[in-house]
């Protein structure tokens, strides 16, 4: 609506100026409202834990994507950036780790098991059985992932779903 107000005035007006300086100042609360969220965010995330791992997303790839306008407007690249420095502040260790195939690899035994739709919501491995929603899994392999790349030897998921 500011916006709009602002395309309906003769440009260098005086009321021009007002209506751009309005458009800005909600601009400027909009962002101030998403980095006080992320540093909240980052915050709880850091509490009682002692490693975060997180997938080395392609930000300009994703923001290309259908979805793009919202992947930009949550700001995931500022996020990261946000929780790399509060982990740095707090002492938490932080590692970005490889982003491939998250979703299509069982964390229970390693095997690949296809690409899945969107729409398709658990992760079910016909190798082990293992059964489980398909964000978790992911998860757990990025867990996988970034403990093997600090140095943890880790052995397979119990069919609790906690890493051993």
């Amino acid at each position: 609506m500011l916006q709009q107000s602002v395309s309906r005035k003769r440009i260098g007006s005086n009321n021009w100026k007002k209506a751009q300086k309005r458009v800005a100042k909600l601009h400027e609360y909009v962002a101030n409202c998403r980095k006080d969220w992320h540093r909240k965010l980052s915050h709880q995330i850091c509490n009682n834990t002692g490693m975060v791992f997180a997938e080395d997303l392609n930000l300009v790839g994703l923001s290309r994507g259908i979805l793009g306008k919202h992947c930009l407007d949550a700001g995931f690249g500022q996020f990261f950036n946000i929780l790399e420095q509060t982990c740095f502040k707090r002492g938490v260790y932080f590692q970005k780790v490889d982003s491939r195939k998250t979703s299509q690899i069982c964390p229970n035994c390693g095997v690949e098991t296809g690409k899945k739709e969107l729409s398709e919501r658990t992760h079910a491995c016909s190798n082990c059985g293992y059964t489980t929603d398909r964000d978790v899994a992911a998860a757990q392999v990025v867990l996988v992932r970034g403990l093997a790349a600090v140095g943890h030897t880790v052995k397979m998921l119990a069919v609790s779903g906690a890493a051993l």
